[in-house]
């Protein structure tokens, strides 16, 4: 009777040990499979090649930047398109705006410009109004006349999105109209 018994319990050990196996190795199996298959909702493999068809989002809760890229050399970012990024303000990476800029003809308008919203010529001569798309009131501002006569060019700033520019002959005697170039620096 004490084999019997000794017998059974051999087999249910057995028996045991063959299905916990079985289940490992059937999870293992299915795992690897899984895995293999999934390319949306899987793990971002670092050093390999990533496809997807959705959307892959970067979620970070709390304080501190989400992503941060180190490296010896080279740019840390590289992508294969141009069009523009919503709320990526790549003025903004280095800590500096892009220089707000604009071509004033002598009458005024505005044939090119940069953050400019509007151009004014005040009455009498040589004495223009340039407003902008931001305060730039402790910005630096460089005028420059343009075209083929010399005179005198004086830049102030003139509020928190103005800038007052005034254009003068050569001896800086007479205002008269004069186009120039304004460049702003924030």
């Amino acid at each position: 009777m004490l084999r019997t018994v000794a017998a059974k319990v051999m087999w249910v050990g057995r028996a045991t040990v063959f299905l916990v196996g079985l289940s490992v190795i059937v999870a293992l199996v299915l795992g690897v499979a899984t895995t293999a298959m999934g390319a949306n909702g899987d793990f971002f493999k670092v050093g390999r090649a990533n496809l997807a068809s959705a959307v892959s989002t970067l979620d970070r809760r709390g304080a501190g930047p989400a992503l941060r890229l180190l490296v010896d050399s080279g740019p840390p970012l590289a992508v294969n398109s141009s069009s523009k990024v919503n709320n990526l303000n790549a003025d903004k990476v280095d800590g500096h705006d892009a220089p707000l800029w604009a071509e004033i003809q002598a009458n005024g308008v505005a044939t090119n410009s940069s953050g400019v919203t509007g151009t004014q010529k005040n009455p009498g001569g040589g004495s223009y109004q340039i407003d902008f798309n931001k305060d730039i009131s402790k910005c630096a501002y460089t005028a420059t006349p343009t075209g083929d006569s010399f005179g005198e060019i004086l830049v102030f700033n003139n509020g928190a999105q103005s800038v007052g520019v005034t254009t003068a002959n050569s001896t800086a005697t007479n205002l008269v109209d004069r186009p120039f170039y304004l460049v702003v620096n924030c």
